[in-house]
């Protein structure tokens, strides 16, 4: 029905990301369906939902379905990574041989994580609860 629901999150053992939202169609919403397109923050652009990047953590959306498997594998090595040096931020993460830097962005009305590839700054995507 496109209930959204917030949360508080504890990232990076102490920076808290409090009221983060997850968008309608989100994983534990009322209509949650994979791979349908939503709106999560900043830009109006549609998002697709992946799935959760690690055990209880937050809600992957990118903007091709495509990029899926690489996101969930960039925000478990970005909680891992956390995890271990959580007084590291932003967090920087390889995955297949790529660097990918994660940080806390303000969204609107929340904030959220964008990770970014530093190779190709055109591939993004944002992590939310």
């Amino acid at each position: 029905m496109g209930f959204i629901r917030k949360a508080v999150v504890v990232v990076a053992g102490g920076v808290v990301l409090a009221g983060l939202t997850a968008p309608a169609g989100a994983a534990g919403s009322e209509d949650s369906a994979p791979g349908r397109r939503v709106t999560a923050s900043p830009s109006a652009e549609p998002w697709v939902y992946c799935g959760v990047g690690w055990d209880g953590g937050l809600a992957v959306h990118v903007r091709e379905k495509s990029a899926c498997p690489t996101a969930l594998k960039v925000a478990k090595a970005f909680y891992a990574a956390s995890q271990k040096t959580p007084e590291t931020v932003p967090v920087t993460v390889r995955v297949d041989g790529v660097p990918w830097k994660c940080e806390s962005r303000e969204g609107s009305p929340n904030p959220y994580i964008a990770c970014v590839n530093q190779n190709n700054r055109s591939e993004q995507f944002q992590l939310n609860s």
